[in-house]
């Protein structure tokens, strides 16, 4: 019965990886499924299933671990997580540290036996949010680690999505390593390949991303009658839109499309062009392991930002049932 049961998560998480790989939701799932292996597996008396246990708990504590530090980073380091544009405010800091201590509080009380004649049972939305959102961040991460392992071929057309630039006009190295994956990809390729090179000009940039892009790959040595400059788009979900526009006028409307970014930027792109009804697979772009906790802390809370109106409507309806729970 065990087995079997572990065997029917198993098929089923790889059955929604097929149905959508790229998307938010079958990660859930897949989070979803490989708790529920972890739990079945703790209570389990076969031998086999202690050791997927505990190699079950081992990942759930890297992930623990992570999430810490990623919430660590983005308390400590806001200057370099959040966009240009966005402050954490002070008091935006002072909630979230009450949060947390809230939320230790409450633990604190349920392993102590100080709960029950307290105010805490009224504050148990507070661990319940918490786990919501370390599940999504669970998910995240599974999605993460999902893109960057999808392998590619075989392209037609490279939409290579900008950043950046450096002193206004020069490109920095997240974007050359964009550039360089893309350039090392089209030299593979038997056929000559395309390459769209997206970004408008930021308030603090001389020229337009894609121009930099584009001088980038000329200097190294790719025909300049081969790229396509898109330099319109301000972000991610535009960078896609307007890119569609342009790769759609190519021969057999652009042939294989391949998305080319950075590996901790694929997922999140990839669930923007689904929501776009743009399908295609991704080429990640290596990271230097220093600065991916940043990158990854920044990732995350756009991640977030994609669904903020679901989120809320979690955390009301928390309230309202720990509420009513009580009351009733």
């Amino acid at each position: 019965m065990l087995l079997s049961l572990i065997f029917f998560l198993l098929c089923f998480t790889a059955l929604m990886t097929f149905w959508q790989p790229h998307g938010l939701f079958s990660a859930v799932i897949t989070s979803l499924s490989g708790g529920l292996i972890i739990l079945i597996a703790s209570f389990s008396h076969h031998q086999w299933a202690h050791g997927l246990a505990l190699i079950g708990w081992a990942i759930v504590a890297v992930i623990v671990i992570s999430g810490l530090v990623t919430l660590g980073l983005i308390l400590s380091r806001p200057q370099r997580i959040l966009r240009k544009q966005e402050r954490l405010t002070w008091g935006l800091r002072l909630a979230i540290g009450l949060w947390l201590v809230l939320g230790c509080g409450w633990g604190w009380a349920v392993f102590t036996s100080h709960f029950s004649d307290t105010l805490w049972p009224w504050l148990t939305f507070i661990p319940v949010f918490s786990l919501y959102l370390g599940f999504l961040y669970a998910a995240s991460l599974v999605g993460f680690w999902r893109a960057s392992l999808h392998g590619v071929r075989h392209a037609d057309t490279l939409v290579i999505l900008g950043a950046g630039l450096i002193n206004g006009h020069q490109v920095g190295q997240v974007l050359a390593s964009r550039l360089d994956t893309a350039l090392a990809f089209a030299q593979r390729q038997k056929s000559p390949v395309t390459l769209l090179v997206t970004g408008g000009q930021g308030p603090d940039e001389t020229v337009t991303e894609a121009a930099a892009m584009a001088a980038y790959l000329q200097d190294h040595g790719f025909p300049a009658e081969r790229i396509i400059q898109e330099t319109a788009a301000t972000n991610t979900l535009t960078n896609l839109f307007n890119s569609q526009r342009l790769w759609i006028k190519l021969p057999h409307q652009g042939g294989r499309v391949v998305l080319v970014t950075s590996s901790y930027h694929l997922f999140r792109a990839q669930i923007l062009a689904h929501h776009l009804g743009i399908r295609f697979p991704g080429l990640p772009a290596p990271t230097r392991w220093t600065y991916l906790p940043i990158a990854w802390a920044r990732e995350f809370l756009a991640i977030l930002m994609l669904h903020p109106r679901l989120h809320r409507g979690v955390l009301v309806t928390l309230v309202v049932i720990n509420g009513l729970g009580l009351l009733l």
